[in-house]
């Protein structure tokens, strides 16, 4: 997967969060695996390694253990393994009704090389997958998720070359166009905009060929980022506009888009639009619940929440000259839940923009650094830009010792390439 033995550490974990199986995988852990001095592996452990690589458990090369084997300061995750053949095969027996995913993969690899094989089942568990790996974008860096994300747009194109019935191939077309849409999100965060608009290019094909109005709205969406990264704000307002009219069922979706039209008509000066937009999107994402996998929601939504929606509403604000834009932002922070998402790291820093904008320099600077600590561990591009934004706007008070402790925090941030670098730039995901 090209990550070092700490990347890898962390992917485990995220993918265990996501999961619904939290870990406590380390640097050391995977050296054990690796060098063979654990040859061994829980079934739950083993469930989150085959996810994030892709890999069955022929070729990860482990085998399962009993945990009560399990001893020592990786007792959690690794075990001694018995010498004898038949206390092994008992031990393994024991995992017998947890093997779910091993199953699942297992039928994966064998329809991808019997063709008539793929079945109704072989896509809802390429649905399941797909769904996860949205989950595991909102905390895993996006280098580290992009191999995995790729390879599982691999695996779906092969099976779909290889089904026969219409339903499965409609099934296994709708995972391409979402697994082809992440992936998008993935080279976009990481700056590639090329090989993100060729990966959205591939998801509207898919979802117009499915009449998929909720992927198309997701594409737009996400298309509306790259427009607005490309200094076209013209552009990102068209498109965020036109999906907010492809979701009229999905108030989360809806919302997402609107508010996203609301900020780049206040860059472009369209203030009643923006006004209206901005009333539009708070009706409808008021009252919405925060979300979570398996509660109905799309996966690629499930970021945008009440602090989400009002941090956004918030940027938009502040570009209006709008005397509310603080007080949403306070807002915004004081709805946000604790996870450490790319989400919370996106709400703070538009949080810090808006109150380096309003002039109330405490609040930038307390949303600036939490801020900034988020983006630099979940390398999250978007959230970079817009505290890099900050920038500019502190400098006059540079004199201050915690504007000058905060500075080199937010100018050391990796950013995407090709940002424009003015106060007003755009909020992300």
């Amino acid at each position: 997967m090209r990550l070092s033995q700490a990347q890898f550490a962390e992917a485990v974990k995220a993918a265990g969060d996501a999961m619904g199986v939290p870990n406590h995988c380390t640097k050391r852990l995977v050296q054990k695996w690796e060098t063979g001095e654990h040859a061994g592996c829980r079934a739950d452990y083993l469930r989150v390694l085959q996810v994030v690589t892709g890999l069955t458990e022929l070729e990860l090369g482990f085998r399962i253990a009993p945990p009560e084997s399990a001893s020592g300061p990786d007792a959690d995750a690794l075990s001694s393994y018995p010498t004898d053949p038949a206390q092994r095969m008992a031990g393994a027996a024991q995992y017998t009704s947890d093997t779910t995913v091993d199953e699942s993969l297992g039928r994966l690899r064998y329809a991808l090389e019997h063709p008539s094989s793929v079945d109704s089942q072989t896509a809802d568990f390429i649905e399941t997958t797909t769904a996860r790996l949205f989950d595991l974008e909102h905390h895993s860096p996006a280098r580290l998720l992009a191999p995995t994300v790729e390879r599982h747009l691999a695996t779906v194109t092969a099976l779909l070359t290889a089904a026969r019935h219409t339903t499965v191939r409609r099934k296994l077309t709708i995972a391409a166009g979402r697994s082809s849409v992440l992936a998008g999100w993935l080279a976009f965060d990481r700056g590639d905009g090329v090989s993100a608009n060729r990966f959205w290019d591939t998801s509207i094909s898919a979802a117009e060929a499915m009449v998929d109005e909720p992927l198309l709205a997701c594409s737009l969406t996400y298309l509306s980022y790259s427009a607005a990264r490309r200094g076209d704000p013209s552009t990102a307002w068209q498109l965020a506009h036109t999906a907010s009219w492809h979701t009229p069922l999905d108030p989360r979706a809806t919302a997402w888009a609107t508010a996203r039209a609301a900020l780049h008509a206040a860059e472009l000066g369209e203030s009643a639009y923006a006004v209206e937009a901005i009333e539009r999107s708070l009706t409808l994402g008021g009252d919405l619940p925060s979300p979570r996998p398996g509660d109905g929601s799309e996966p690629w939504t499930r970021f945008f929440d009440h602090a989400r929606l009002l941090s956004s509403t918030a940027h938009t604000a502040v570009l209006l000259d709008d005397p509310r834009a603080c007080d949403f932002a306070v807002q915004a922070v004081d709805a946000l839940g604790p996870a450490r998402v790319k989400a919370r790291a996106v709400v703070l820093a538009e949080a810090a923009l808006v109150a380096a904008l309003a002039g109330d320099l405490d609040l930038c600077l307390d949303y600036g650094s939490a801020a900034a600590v988020l983006a630099r561990e979940l390398d999250a591009s978007i959230a970079a830009d817009i505290l890099y934004s900050v920038v500019p706007v502190l400098l006059p008070y540079s004199e201050a010792r915690a504007v000058r402790e905060l500075l080199p925090q937010l100018t050391q941030l990796t950013r995407a390439a090709g940002r424009r670098s003015r106060s007003g730039e755009e909020g992300g995901q």
